[in-house]
């Protein structure tokens, strides 16, 4: 039975005001919240920490503040989430019962999908695709039915008590940086929100996108929070929010139903876990990338890690040969549809990774053929946010969410920016990922949670497209093996296998990139070890955890200033 706490209809409409009007206290992290003791909340923005942060102070538990950082994510970060978003993954604790539990809310495509009627053009990541651009894009959005399932199984506050944030920046604005105005800037993702004018009303301003210092303001998304705030997920999911999405998508080509929105339920499962050097790792299933994160960790325990330099290129180049073959298995087997048969016990057995590990060579750099020839995209713009947050329990949740690549499409009269994760599955008959209504697509996201002595240590998750399962793997290691802090764990330099697509990675050979931290001798090395080095982007991904301290029950916050980063604790 949900454990939720039920409110009474008046306690709840009093409770919506009151973190809006509590003292400035808890509209500020505390001072030094880079440790805390009664909470801690890292986002990628700091208005969502804040968020969080007044839940936990206001009397919430983890799973209240991680709902409320997310409805502030989707308007602070208009294309990396929100309600029209894909979806997502969540790994969480409960601190009453010791259960690590996997959430996993991906959309599913409409059940009038079919791969005939998607096969124009060569590849579902080209950009004129009916699956990359089109009424047709979208996947029944599974962000709020994610937040529901939290909320419901565990929270402690009403809807109106954790939307009450958004709806205020929604409505009130909020200050829009240069990580806000970027993506709409980059990569044409602006240009094709500007192609619809309704859409261009909200985000551009004189025909550019809104300024880096000005206010933006969405009282169309504020009033779609209220609506949910005041009659539920229901609204959104069969209600009159649905209906007036899918007569607009219906209108020009689409193939979205309310009954497609109706029948959509975010589910829940057991994680996958190993060991690993005496700690307990949990990630997520298949359909995101858990088990090539856990596979890689096995593959590595089989070396003195610790042993290496960190980030030397003897380090660099064990880690990234591992990644390749777990990489390999993942491009095989890993898919979100519910009825795959995946050999999860043999590719995460230890007799397996010494195997793989026997496959390695330590002196050169191996290369690996595309498991299936369908082409990729060249490059892959993030479009994802992470946050994760423990309270003074120890409850834990780690979410990751997308908005994927938005299509452009913003509903009128509901401020909601539409996904495109069709693009997410194949036209390929022989993969399991083919296009199949009412299944989920696969993606790489992979939320994760280490426990020592049965006790949660470590929690962190990443944005950053195919970037995501290394950069969790990195950040374990230098965790785990090098025994780093969050905060350095999390700002050490990183490096990245390079694939040529994004959430299918289509190995036509691996290519190696380094941020730029990494100096000349390093690169030399690898490329004498036959590593095919490109050139380093301004940043790989954005990951944030939280370490807990054993004994002490200290938490420490590790944002990710690669974005917009914060921690907020108290």
């Amino acid at each position: 039975m949900p454990r939720k706490r039920r409110i009474s209809l008046i306690l709840a409409v009093s409770l919506v005001s009151l973190p809006l009007l509590l003292a400035p206290a808890l509209r500020q992290p505390a001072e030094g919240a880079g440790m805390s003791v009664n909470g801690m909340v890292v986002t990628s923005h700091p208005l969502a920490a804040q968020a969080g942060l007044r839940m936990l102070q206001a009397g919430g538990n983890a799973f209240d503040a991680a709902v409320a950082s997310a409805a502030v994510l989707a308007v602070v970060e208009p294309l990396m989430s929100g309600l029209g978003g894909v979806g997502g993954y969540a790994l969480i604790h409960d601190a009453e019962t010791g259960q690590i539990r996997s959430l996993d809310f991906i959309g599913a495509a409409p059940a009038a999908a079919d791969p005939e009627a998607f096969t124009a053009g060569s590849r579902l990541w080209d950009r004129t695709h009916p699956a990359r651009d089109s009424f047709m894009a979208p996947l029944v959005p599974g962000n709020l039915a994610g937040w529901a399932a939290l909320l419901e199984e565990y929270g402690s506050k009403s809807w109106p008590d954790v939307l009450a944030p958004a709806i205020e920046y929604a409505e009130n604005g909020f200050a829009v940086s240069p990580a806000v105005h970027g993506p709409f800037g980059s990569s044409g993702f602006g240009a094709d929100v500007a192609r619809y004018p309704y859409g261009a009303s909200i985000f551009f301003k004189g025909g550019k996108p809104w300024p880096v210092g000005e206010v933006l303001k969405q009282p169309d998304l504020a009033n779609t929070f209220r609506r949910i705030a005041e009659g539920g997920p229901e609204v959104f999911y069969g209600g009159a929010v649905a209906e007036t999405v899918v007569d607009f998508f219906g209108a020009n080509g689409g193939i979205l139903t309310v009954e497609d929105f109706a029948n959509y339920r975010a589910r829940w499962s057991e994680p996958l876990s190993t060991t690993y050097r005496g700690y307990t790792v949990y990630s997520q299933p298949p359909g995101g990338s858990g088990m090539t994160v856990l596979q890689t960790l096995n593959i590595l325990e089989q070396f003195d890690v610790g042993a290496l330099e960190h980030n030397s290129e003897e380090f660099i180049h064990l880690v990234a040969e591992a990644m390749k073959l777990a990489f390999v298995d993942e491009d095989t087997w890993n898919t979100g549809k519910d009825y795959a048969d995946i050999p999860l016990e043999r590719l995460l057995s230890k007799e397996y990774a010494a195997q793989q590990a026997e496959r390695i060579d330590l002196s050169r750099a191996r290369f690996h053929a595309a498991v299936r020839a369908n082409g990729g995209v060249p490059t892959a713009v993030e479009h994802t946010t992470h946050h994760t947050v423990v309270d003074r329990d120890h409850n834990v949740v780690t979410i990751t969410q997308t908005l994927m690549l938005p299509a452009g499409v913003v509903v009128p009269e509901t401020g909601v920016i539409f996904n495109n994760g069709m693009s997410y599955f194949s036209l390929d008959a022989d993969d399991v990922n083919i296009i199949e209504g009412g299944q989920r697509p696969r993606f790489v996201m992979s939320p994760t949670i280490v426990t020592r002595y049965d006790k949660p240590y470590f929690a962190l998750g990443s944005a950053g497209g195919w970037t995501i399962p290394q950069t969790i793997l990195q950040v374990l290691v230098r965790a785990l093996d090098y025994e780093m802090d969050a905060p350095a764990a999390v700002t050490a330099p990183r490096f990245v296998v390079r694939y040529l697509a994004n959430s299918i990675p289509y190995m036509e050979g691996t290519d190696l990139v380094l941020e730029k931290d990494f100096g000349d001798e390093v690169r030399e090395a690898l490329n004498a070890k036959g590593h095919r080095l490109r050139e380093p982007p301004n940043r790989i991904g954005m990951l944030n955890a939280i370490k807990i301290y054993p004994g002490s029950g200290v938490l420490s916050g590790g944002p990710d200033h690669r974005r917009e980063g914060a921690a907020a604790g108290w």
